[in-house]
């Protein structure tokens, strides 16, 4: 259930100072609907500290934030803010009164920056008419609120206003243009820009370059890194965490807790390769013990067979040492028992396997992706290399005469604005829809695997892996070890219904469909969408190391810069190198 009153004991105090400023949230448990959110998450951000808040969508980044901002809050728990000054809060989807205009939107913003501008015409008015010690005690308190407003920028306010509205994209527009008619990309790029401007004493912010290009987002993590007052950033923007964050805190969805990693986003890399170094490492230590325990057990119950029957006159002698040795086997099978119950009443859980396209057998592990579906279409002439081939496909006004050969070894990165016809593409390359001209030819055998934007499912109201094993056509211990060897989900995650699975969790399924798919080609529509980072990196790895043809769909900064010499744009129908 959501509250919007305000807890007695969450509190905004005065810092003493810039440097003493810092937010913390105590304890804060929240609940949304019917589902746990948050679980006991503490945090505290000191100033100068810029924390990256990582987590799969869904899992509770957004309602942190929103306790932070007092715009939602927590059953349990407290918040603190010691700032001197707002606390400036960027939600994903932001709001302003119906009637606003741009213009009511920056003096908003420069508020704080026209009190002290009236603080400066006061004081000038009062110093002339003072003398003396009141002359002395006015001017030590105008320098005060001139330093205060240089800081600011006031001196530069309008080509400063006049740049940030550029760099965001709204440059072109009226002061007077009512925010009621913006796009919603316009909207959260103008509350973007509204704080930018504002120069709060703490910022929120919630996947700030999700509507920006690659300017306005370079500008702003700029920014960011020079900002001095205490900042969350929840983002999967790896570009923006790289450069900017100085520490990462991962909310581990189904736990719902808050772990913090010190450094910045490689350290945080670092540390995940290196505790997954460790728990491969500390697995088969106990799998060793464990194996070495049951040979002991075997051994020594080769030893207490007696050697068969004893003939008469070797019985004395038999009960003499043979009893002695037997009492020694049994005391020896007692100690081995006890350590294996001991071993298997704390056992180390196997690593799951990093996801791979390649078979289990080979170095690297197979991994899985949504929607792979074998093509149908006429094959390509015998003895062409292409797996893949698009022939003068066209479809309405946004493809024209497409011309596209996939062969292995093939990367393609297809970029271009929203609306472009990026997806339809890969709709029509995937067999999925069907083109209005033009041809789409796999070679024999060819198994394509097609990760959509967005997976739909029917039958919500049954479980995972129902549907999983259904879809992939297999039985229900199979498809649980499939669901399980990568870590993609937990054992109690399996029956929990496809419509209450987490945004993230159904991006998770659709990626088990394509890595047990095994395909031979791949088209992949922004395939790091809803994704914990940390399997983000391992997808990207399963990537590179895949040999056959790969065309990617992404607006990921990290992706379209690590493959900058692979990259198409997709403009006016047509397919063509950047430049």
């Amino acid at each position: 259930m959501e509250h919007t009153v305000q807890l007695p004991d969450s509190a905004d105090v005065l810092a003493g100072s810039r440097g003493t400023a810092h937010l913390a949230a105590e304890g804060v448990s929240c609940t949304l609907g019917d589902r746990p959110v948050l679980r006991d998450v503490s945090l505290t951000v000191a100033a100068a500290e810029r924390v990256g808040l990582i987590g799969e969508n869904g899992q509770g980044k957004s309602t942190l934030l929103r306790v932070l901002a007092r715009d939602l809050a927590p059953e349990r728990g407290s918040v603190l803010r010691a700032v001197t000054g707002r606390v400036g809060f960027l939600p994903q989807e932001p709001a302003f009164p119906a009637a606003w205009t741009i213009t009511d939107v920056l003096d908003r913003a420069h508020a704080e920056l026209d009190l002290l501008a009236a603080r400066l015409r006061d004081l000038e008015r009062h110093m002339a008419a003072a003398e003396g010690a009141e002359l002395e005690a006015l001017l030590a308190d105008y320098g005060r609120a001139q330093d205060a407003f240089t800081d600011r920028g006031g001196w530069e306010r309008e080509a400063r206003t006049g740049e940030v509205l550029a760099v965001f994209g709204l440059g072109g527009l009226s002061p007077a243009h009512p925010v009621g008619r913006l796009s919603s990309g316009q909207r959260a790029r103008l509350a973007l820009a509204e704080l930018v401007l504002a120069a709060p004493s703490a910022l929120l912010l919630d996947e700030p370059t999700n509507h920006l290009d690659d300017r306005a987002a370079d500008w702003l993590t700029h920014w960011l890194r020079g900002y001095r007052g205490p900042c969350v950033v929840a983002s999967h923007d790896r570009t923006l965490l790289g450069a900017a964050a100085t520490a990462i805190v991962d909310l581990d969805g189904p736990r719902g807790s808050a772990v913090r990693h010190g450094g910045d986003y490689q350290d945080y890399l670092a540390e995940q390769r290196a505790a997954r170094t460790r728990w491969e490492r500390q697995y088969a230590q106990w799998q060793e013990a464990t194996d070495r325990v049951r040979e002991r057990l075997d051994r020594a119950g080769a030893a207490g067979d007696g050697g068969g029957l004893k003939r008469d006159n070797e019985k004395m002698g038999y009960d003499r040492t043979g009893g002695k040795a037997q009492a020694d086997v049994a005391r020896r099978t007692r100690a081995a028992r006890l350590e294996l119950r001991r071993l298997l009443d704390d056992p180390v859980p196997r690593p799951p396997e990093p996801l791979s396209f390649r078979p289990a057998h080979t170095a690297r592990p197979v991994t899985q992706a949504p929607g792979a579906s074998t093509r149908t279409s006429p094959p390509v002439t015998e003895g062409d290399p292409a797996l893949l081939r698009a022939t003068r496909v066209t479809f309405g006004d946004v493809l024209r005469d497409i011309q596209l050969d996939l062969r292995p070894g093939d990367f393609t990165v297809i970029v271009g604005p929203n609306g472009a016809g990026k997806s339809t593409l890969l709709r029509i390359l995937a067999g999925v829809l069907p083109a209005q001209h033009g041809t789409v030819a796999t070679a024999d055998g060819t198994r394509v695997g097609y990760l959509p934007q967005e997976s739909t499912y029917e039958h919500g109201h049954r479980g995972l892996l129902e549907v999983y094993a259904e879809r992939r056509a297999v039985d229900h211990d199979t498809a649980s070890a499939e669901l399980g060897r990568f870590g993609l989900f937990r054992r109690g995650d399996l029956t929990v219904p496809l419509d209450r699975l987490s945004t993230g969790q159904r991006r998770r399924l659709g990626l088990a469909e394509l890595f047990a798919a095994r395909p031979d080609l791949l088209l992949l529509d922004e395939p790091t969408n809803h994704l914990s980072l940390p399997l983000v990196e391992q997808l990207q790895e399963a990537i590179e190391e895949f040999t056959g043809p790969v065309v990617l769909v992404t607006h990921d900064r990290a992706l379209r810069e690590r493959y900058a010499d692979h990259v198409v744009e997709l403009t006016d129908g047509t397919l063509r190198r950047p430049g």
